[in-house]
């Protein structure tokens, strides 16, 4: 009882920045015509909160795929020739191609020919956990956007774009974005009083990959070692190293994510927890169907409460997830306004 206690402070907390993120549209009958297409979902919560009610905002990756192991399908062609404008990450292969078969202008982290590039605005990657090799030793371009930062940066890059091929539409666009500025800044005002509760900032995690670290980052936990890099895993030696840190307490969490649950890094934080102990909390980073990123930072941050507290759950099953509750409250609350807005349309009809 005294654990369901603390959550209720967290979603008191919770709701009125999620209720921050959410826009009404009164005609509940207008369509947007254009539209724009994201790489994952978790990179078009950015976007669709720029587009809002304006632009249609799709998603490029199909629900649930590994983003690393994605081919390009006809679908996909389909989708970003309609498209306004392709928002991609930079990271993946399938993106380069996409965009060559395809004449829609696009915006990323680093290319010659897009639109507008991502560190243009502010965007950077963050240091590999443990170090890198190869590519990663330059940093981590592992879900790079999900660091409020960067975040911002993919957003105002996204509002620059839309406004260079619309500038009708800049006064709607640049508002969009300033209230998603401060969105930003209303959550980590909730961060840093969760964490004067929890002490979250204080403690170091092992990540089972590396677009966990973004999200730990932004909690302001430092990730010092990863167990899977795409398919590069933990040597045998690190893995001892890490699961003697759990034991002492140098290292107290273990931070995993929708994707990389399933995969061998998964069944290393398993294994770590079973024979070294830990707290074990799984995040949403790239799959949220509600396309919102101050919804799923929101998530993730009553997820590693909820895992602080001792309250069990996965990426799959969070039943008692604080954020869950949250956006449930949430999703209650837009249909009341909803139905009151649409009786009072049909008073005025009549």
């Amino acid at each position: 009882m005294r654990r369901k206690a603390s959550l209720i402070p967290l979603f008191l907390l919770l709701l009125p920045l999620l209720l921050s993120g959410v826009t009404l549209d009164v005609d509940a009958q207008t369509t947007p015509t254009r539209s724009v297409a994201a790489s994952v979902p978790s990179l078009a919560g950015i976007v669709k909160r720029v587009g809002g009610s304006i632009y249609n905002t799709t998603v490029l990756l199909e629900q649930e795929t590994d983003p690393h192991a994605f081919s390009v399908t006809p679908k996909m062609i389909a989708i970003a020739d309609a498209a306004d404008l392709l928002v991609l990450t930079g990271h993946f292969l399938w993106e380069e191609e996409l965009a060559n078969l395809t004449s829609t202008p696009f915006i990323t982290f680093h290319d010659a020919n897009a639109l507008e590039n991502y560190e243009d605005f502010g965007a950077a990657y963050s240091p590999m956990p443990g170090g890198g090799t190869g590519n990663d030793a330059q940093g981590n371009p592992h879900g790079f956007w999900l660091l409020p930062k960067n975040a911002e940066a993919v957003a105002n890059a996204t509002r620059a774009a839309l406004t260079t091929l619309n500038a009708s539409l800049s006064s709607e666009l640049t508002s969009n974005f300033d209230a998603f500025v401060e969105s930003i800044d209303e959550l980590q005002g909730l961060i840093d009083t969760v964490d004067d509760q929890n002490g979250f900032s204080d403690m170091q995690a092992v990540v089972v990959a590396p677009a966990e670290a973004y999200v730990a980052e932004a909690f302001g936990i430092t990730s010092v070692a990863v167990l899977q890099i795409e398919e590069l895993t933990i040597s045998s030696q690190k893995l001892v190293e890490v699961g003697n840190a759990i034991r002492n307490g140098s290292i107290q969490l273990i931070i995993g994510s929708d994707v990389a649950q399933f995969e061998a890094g998964g069944e290393f934080a398993y294994q770590l927890q079973a024979d070294y102990g830990g707290v074990l909390v799984w995040l949403k980073t790239v799959f949220f169907a509600e396309l919102d990123y101050i919804s799923m930072m929101s998530y993730d941050l009553g997820a590693l409460v909820s895992g602080l507290e001792g309250v069990p759950g996965n990426a799959t099953n969070t039943g008692l997830n604080i954020g869950l509750i949250a956006l449930a409250g949430v999703l209650g609350i837009m249909v009341t306004i909803e139905s009151a807005l649409l009786i009072v349309r049909a008073r005025e009809d009549t």
